[in-house]
């Protein structure tokens, strides 16, 4: 049977098109970047270092932000509902291609599965080259301390590799979970494992500011987090001690504000273990206070841009919104981002 040209451009030519839209922006970046790297003069003595090893990872760094900026997106369902039930999008054709976005969904999270097999192998050989390559005149772009230091070391003991691995470990239990079978067998384990995405989040915007401090000029991160029980925290409380630790070793200690709060408990409680005494030193009882935490933000960094990332109830949501698109004195501005399936 033949196949009509207008008919399958009519049910498939958009649907095609966004798709090789988005090949092509994967393509360009991955390219860009692994010829930047590979040629660029500013990083002659890091790839004589490092070899392709660098290109691969920088590239495929690329392509794994672009698809990690884009996978949540298709999953916003009250977006979804708000676009199909208005005239904003008044194109049949283009109603039709909402009804992919899982598919879309799907697509962006095999990449990102692909490419982090790519980032990693990369990093692994890196790593060994960091330590084997090591000279003495350079030592400001060596990540290794000397010759023939333990490679596991710059993985386990690093910003950028310890969230690497976490990350890594995140995004595991995700993909196994999302396969057929669990989905169909308990699909409770695929739903709560799936929310793991804002620990992915935060680990990525960690390993982002530890891999690429100087370039991106990050003065500081405020990580706030709020929990009615004080088992909540336990479970995240080792990396959180080890980054406050590492940036104190660094003398950095203003780099990363940890701000835990307890916001229904009985008495006064503690994380036990001695290992987490940075921690208990900033747990606090009650609920944060916004506004003042916004203005000590804004005064710290007059006349730039804050980031603002939320994730949790709307009645917080609502707060940090109100808050960010406020005046203040400084010059500051907010930009605020919510993440959260609906």
């Amino acid at each position: 049977m033949a196949v009509s040209w207008r008919s399958w451009l009519a049910n498939e030519g958009v649907k095609h098109l966004c798709l090789f839209v988005w090949l092509s922006l994967n393509v360009l970046l991955f390219w860009k970047t692994f010829l930047l790297y590979n040629q660029g003069p500013e990083y002659h003595y890091l790839h004589q270092m490092l070899g392709l090893g660098l290109c691969l990872s920088r590239a495929s760094a690329s392509v794994l932000n672009l698809n990690c900026s884009l996978i949540l997106l298709p999953m916003c369902r009250t977006l979804l509902a708000y676009l199909r039930g208005s005239q904003k999008v008044p194109s049949r054709r283009t109603r039709r291609l909402l009804d992919k976005s899982r598919t879309f969904h799907i697509t962006c999270g095999v990449t990102i599965c692909i490419f982090s097999g790519v980032h990693v192998a990369a990093h692994l050989v890196n790593a060994l080259n960091f330590s084997v390559n090591y000279s003495e005149d350079f030592v400001e772009l060596n990540a290794a301390r000397y010759r023939d230091e333990d490679p596991r070391k710059l993985l386990f003991t690093t910003v950028p590799g310890l969230t690497g691995v976490c990350m890594v470990l995140v995004l595991f239990l995700m993909i196994t979970a999302s396969t057929y079978a669990i989905r169909v067998s308990n699909y409770d384990i695929f739903w709560y494992t799936h929310n793991l995405f804002f620990v992915f989040y935060m680990l990525l915007m960690l390993h982002v500011s530890g891999d690429d401090w100087e370039p991106y000029k990050l003065r500081r991160l405020y990580f706030i987090w709020v929990c009615r029980d004080i088992q909540s925290f336990r479970w995240f409380a080792d990396l959180l001690c080890v980054l406050h630790n590492k940036f104190w070793q660094e003398n950095r200690p203003d780099y990363v504000n940890i701000q835990l709060y307890l916001s229904q408990t009985d008495g006064i409680q503690k994380i036990i273990g001695e290992k987490y005494q940075a921690l208990n030193s900033r747990l606090f009882i009650g609920r944060p206070r916004w506004k003042l935490l916004f203005d000590e933000i804004a005064k710290c960094n007059r006349g730039k841009t804050v980031g603002v990332f939320c994730c949790g109830p709307s009645s917080i949501s609502k707060t940090l919104h109100k808050l960010s698109n406020r005046n203040n004195s400084y010059g500051t501005r907010f930009e605020y981002n919510k993440e959260s399936f609906s």
